[in-house]
């Protein structure tokens, strides 16, 4: 088939590069506009459109995806990936078969901006990727077709969101074939089972340690490597991002909730129930270390703040 695609993170590169390497034909990619970052400000390209230009794809990167909706009707489908923005009714229906989108959840669980995070954050031992014919709902539409996967209880969010992204790749190019085949079945989602992952706030960010040990861990690794997870400390000017975790053998070494026992080169804190140990840990205007590098230049002695600060 003839396809469009839109993306723009590392999730969508993934999945463009599965389409790519497929019997399908990908004639233009659309992704946001290249951000500036850095101190410098300096114009970093988006994982798609990288991508894109690096095998010499159509590239187009409007500030709103409906202007380049006339370009759409070309093409026998639009696929969407972690694109970044609503798509209005011209771009929806623009493509002869529509647009289709790769979503990082067993819909109708966890419709929203964050489902990796936040199936990680809940708990979940499983998740899985959909391929939905989009309609005008959030993440509402008809679903072609689902594959399961896995959590492990050490995950990251980053690990997780790849592992996710390589089965949605291979759905899509199986859904396009079915689609060309006249052999695609589409199934209604039913809406009482919904949940909804909305986008991560900074409140979202901070550690609670009065939670339990396992509730503390899978907020960590739900948000690395690239967010972080942040707690307080009276001796530390900023958030202490924490990286990396697991849940503690020494919980009964643990003084009390958001108490930290730092010896033999290791970080335990102790939680609401149990303890956990710090793996990983960044303070403001230092680089990222191992708990045993931190120890070898810094002390870290008290306790974590629990409640007594603004947004806890």
């Amino acid at each position: 088939m003839q396809v469009a695609f839109a993306g723009t993170p590392d999730f969508a590169a993934t999945v463009l590069r599965g389409l790519i390497s497929s019997d399908h034909e990908v004639g233009l990619v659309v992704s946001q506009p290249d951000p500036r970052k850095g101190r410098g400000r300096k114009t970093m390209q988006t994982p798609v459109a990288a991508l894109a230009r690096s095998v010499g794809l159509p590239l187009r990167q409007p500030t709103r995806i409906s202007e380049v909706a006339p370009e759409l009707s070309r093409f026998d489908a639009l696929i969407v990936a972690a694109y970044g923005q609503i798509l209005r009714p011209d771009t929806l229906y623009a493509a002869t078969e529509g647009a289709w989108n790769v979503h990082a959840s067993l819909l109708p669980k966890y419709r929203g901006a964050a489902p990796v995070e936040r199936a990680i954050m809940d708990g979940e031992r499983e998740t899985g990727v959909t391929i939905m014919k989009m309609d005008e709902g959030l993440d509402t539409g008809e679903i072609a077709l689902q594959r399961a996967v896995t959590i492990p209880p050490d995950t990251t969010g980053g690990e997780l969101t790849h592992l996710l992204a390589l089965e949605g790749a291979k759905a899509i190019v199986e859904s396009l074939s079915l689609l060309e085949a006249g052999d695609l079945t589409l199934i209604q989602q039913d809406s009482l089972y919904a949940t909804y992952a909305p986008k991560v706030t900074d409140e979202d960010k901070i550690i609670r340690w009065g939670r339990s040990a396992g509730e503390v861990h899978d907020r960590i690794r739900a948000l690395a490597p690239h967010v972080g997870a942040r707690a307080f400390h009276p001796g530390v000017e900023g958030p202490v991002k924490i990286w990396r975790s697991r849940v503690s053998e020494r919980a009964a070494l643990a003084p009390e909730t958001g108490g930290i026992l730092a010896e033999n080169r290791q970080i335990v804190v102790g939680c609401g129930t149990g303890a956990i140990e710090v793996l990983e840990l960044q303070i403001p205007g230092s680089r990222r270390l191992s708990s045993p590098d931190f120890l070898l230049g810094n002390s870290l002695k008290g306790a974590f703040l629990v409640g007594d600060y603004p947004g806890a």
